[in-house]
């Protein structure tokens, strides 16, 4: 199976100060060894590393530290998928097109590399946004870890 991680999945499977850690570390865990293969997008790599260096912990992540979370753990288990123009523009135009703002422009890139890749799953804790811009024919399952 190929499996898309959003970065809102990805952080905390890193960050055990967080709740949801368990979870997405047993989702991310699984699916990146053994008979799955895991992917993220290219801006993945670079919103995870604003996200772990601006989380409000009791520990801190530095930057340095966040460098390391990305590099061993993004880049070595998952294959990155890199977007290109086009890949903008069809977010762009979906989000356009269905009347929708904001930082939902940043799921519609991770929803771009998981059809790239050919992804059957996408991991997220924001299922409202990829339920609104997944169109009803793709075969493309969105869940929670």
């Amino acid at each position: 199976m190929k499996i898309l991680f959003d970065t809102s999945v990805l952080v905390p499977a890193f960050v055990d100060q967080l709740s949801n850690h368990p979870a997405a570390f047993a989702a991310f865990s699984s699916y990146t060894s053994g008979e799955h293969m895991g992917f993220c997008s290219t801006h993945a790599l670079a919103e995870a590393y604003s996200v772990l260096t601006s989380l409000p912990l009791p520990k801190r992540i530095t930057s340095v530290e966040a460098h390391l979370i990305v590099e061993e753990n993004m880049l070595n288990r998952l294959s990155v998928i890199e977007l290109n123009g086009q890949d903008y523009a069809n977010a762009l135009r979906a989000v356009s097109h269905r009347g929708l703002t904001g930082g939902i422009i940043y799921d519609a890139l991770h929803l771009e590399a998981a059809k790239r890749a050919g992804c059957t799953r996408i991991y997220t804790y924001n299922l409202a946004h990829f339920r609104a811009l997944r169109a009803p024919e793709e075969d493309l399952l969105v869940s929670s870890p």
